[in-house]
């Protein structure tokens, strides 16, 4: 059966105008509605505002190539002129701005018609349409994943995923009405379209992050209690801590091996990186005492708690707090911890003029450690823009992520069980089915311990 998903505002009433003026021609209600969500897709991609309420998101005209909307439906003119038409007592269901040099004709959904901002999802059905609209929308798959990663792809079957897409959209919408970010939200709901039409990209950048984006990577965190995969929540292995312990090993490498490169080598896909470490690695000298103790603190799962006290007393500590929750600390050690991990991996991660406080706090403990990252960041290197080079640090440690949960782990688990047990990746964690969690966790622990000689905290946590 050929069905395609869309979103489009809860308040359109589309049917009313076709009750009230019925179409002269033969006409394609899906093919209308597809066209409206369209338009609501691209104000999504458009708006670059920092402004994210509900009016700045959607008071924009989107243009609409007539070429590509003919391949489509070839009726496509005559539906959008109906939509356009200004009935008496009605108005019109789209707005236009007329196309000037070079530009085609932009249209926008007026506001009247997005109510309260509330979107529904609804299916549409016509063979030949959805048939087109497929033909036009295949999902991108980098080339980097079909080379490297393709073992990955065949766990995403459209017959094994299940979503609950109506309970989640009315998650998504109360935790808009508390934000008031729109944007977001619209956002939110495409994905969870997407995932219920079985679009399923994957991208993979070897030579920033390397991580490996999907569909699960993408997909909103507060909804993912309503997937299913083979009747089953899903359930995470999550490496806690995992920038942490990723860099307490490329620290721990530094001090104890001779020749790192012939480790990290095979583990960095981007070669300027690992010539840039290889140049810290002679210019910095690191205690073996800092590192040891920073990677009990991070085996211990302490790492974040050992800053909690300094960072609570950091200048301005109330304003970042509010900041960055949305409400006063009120002395709730958890929301200390997650308070203390956002400026530890923040300051990781920004240029070395950013988060002094939380640099110092680090000098005073852990100093070569300090210089160790702060000369990473600054150091010069061909290819790469001075406003970038703070960036370095953070692909180092992502690319070192990626090559252990997905070129190791995750491909031993698949060759092992060989396709019997379904596997995702999410960065620092891996997915499956609520049944199989633990032998995925006792599977990840292992691999740890055999590679590299300890194994970071897991953490499981079921989607449900």
């Amino acid at each position: 059966m050929s069905e395609y998903f869309i979103a489009v505002p809860k308040f359109l009433n589309l049917e009313q105008r076709l009750s009230k003026f019925p179409p002269n021609f033969k006409f394609s209600k899906d093919f209308c509605y597809y066209y409206i969500a369209e338009i609501i897709r691209e104000s999504m991609k458009k708006h670059t505002s920092q402004n994210t309420k509900i009016e700045s998101v959607i008071n924009q005209f989107i243009p609409r190539s007539s070429v590509i909307m003919q391949s489509i439906s070839r009726q496509s003119k005559r539906h959008i002129d109906y939509l356009y038409e200004d009935f008496f007592g009605e108005g019109r269901l789209l707005h236009r701005k007329n196309y000037g040099p070079g530009e085609c004709y932009s249209y926008r959904l007026p506001e009247y018609f997005w109510g309260d901002g509330e979107l529904e999802i609804i299916k549409i059905s016509e063979h030949t349409l959805v048939k087109n609209i497929k033909k036009k929308k295949k999902p991108t798959i980098h080339n980097t994943v079909k080379k490297r990663f393709n073992f990955v792809c065949g766990y995403f079957s459209p017959k094994a995923f299940e979503i609950d897409d109506q309970e989640a959209l009315k998650d998504l919408y109360t935790e808009y009405k508390v934000s008031g970010n729109y944007k977001q939200y619209l956002s939110n709901v495409l994905k969870v379209v997407d995932f219920k039409n079985s679009h399923f990209p994957f991208y993979h950048r070897p030579n920033t992050d390397g991580r490996l984006h999907t569909a699960i990577t993408s997909f909103p965190k507060i909804c993912r209690k309503y997937l299913k995969y083979g009747n089953e929540p899903l359930a995470e292995v999550d490496l806690s801590a995992s920038i942490p312990f990723f860099l307490s090993y490329i620290l721990n490498l530094t001090i104890k091996e001779s020749q790192p490169y012939n480790i990290l080598h095979n583990q960095i896909y981007n070669k300027n990186i690992l010539s840039l470490y290889m140049l810290v690695k002679s210019s910095v000298s690191l205690s073996s005492k800092e590192v040891e103790d920073f990677k009990a603190l991070v085996l211990n799962d302490t790492i974040y708690d050992n800053f909690m006290d300094k960072f609570l007393n950091a200048p301005n500590f109330e304003f970042y707090f509010e900041s960055k929750f949305g409400n006063v600390f009120d002395g709730d050690v958890s929301d200390l911890r997650k308070y203390s991990k956002s400026r530890f991996l923040s300051m990781l991660f920004a240029k070395n003029n950013q988060f002094q406080w939380e640099q110092e706090t680090l000098y005073e403990q852990f100093p070569t450690i300090h210089e160790f990252i702060k000369v990473f960041k600054q150091l010069k290197l061909k290819n790469t823009k001075s406003t970038d080079r703070h960036k370095r640090l953070s692909y180092l440690l992502f690319q070192l992520e990626s090559h252990f949960m997905l070129n190791i782990v995750a491909r031993e688990i698949n060759n092992k069980f060989k396709r019997k047990i379904p596997l995702f990746s999410l960065h620092d964690c891996i997915i499956t089915k609520k049944s199989d969690i633990d032998i995925i966790s006792e599977q990840v622990h292992d691999i740890f311990i055999r590679e590299i000689g300890y194994a970071p905290n897991l953490k499981m946590k079921v989607w449900e």
